[in-house]
């Protein structure tokens, strides 16, 4: 009996820092919603579309989106919001964190499984603990 109670306190123990660990916040930075077209600009981050460049044959768009952040290095992961579907765009490729050395200012460069024409959100995810 001894030993299943000490089974049953490790479980316990196991369980609570599984929990602790996965409640652990995230830091999510979100644009405004963004227009696929060049010069669309949102007042939440300041992004603002600079570049969108459509090829119909691959059903892609590259969106080039000036993003004001300090350290793009502290973001693990870039995910695109459609607003309609209010789900994440498939990404062809990883997004390109771009830095335009003569303004000082951080971009991304998209390349989205999406014909043109639609609304977008950016959400830059750090994973870390936001504590630390």
């Amino acid at each position: 009996m001894k030993n299943y109670k000490t089974i049953i306190f490790v479980l316990s123990l196991l369980i609570m820092s599984s929990v602790a660990i996965a409640s652990e916040p995230k830091l999510i930075l979100e644009t405004d919603w963004l227009d696929d077209e060049v010069g669309s600009e949102g007042t939440v981050l300041g992004a603002k579309v600079v570049e969108v460049e459509s090829n119909a044959d691959t059903n892609t768009t590259i969106v080039e989106v000036k993003v004001p952040v300090k350290n793009p290095k502290d973001f693990d992961g870039v995910e695109v919001i459609d607003r309609k579907t209010k789900q994440p765009i498939k990404q062809k490729s990883n997004a390109e964190w771009i830095n335009n050395q003569e303004e000082g200012v951080y971009g991304l460069r998209l390349h989205l499984k999406k014909k043109p024409d639609f609304e977008f959100q950016i959400r830059l995810i750090d994973n870390d603990n936001i504590n630390d």
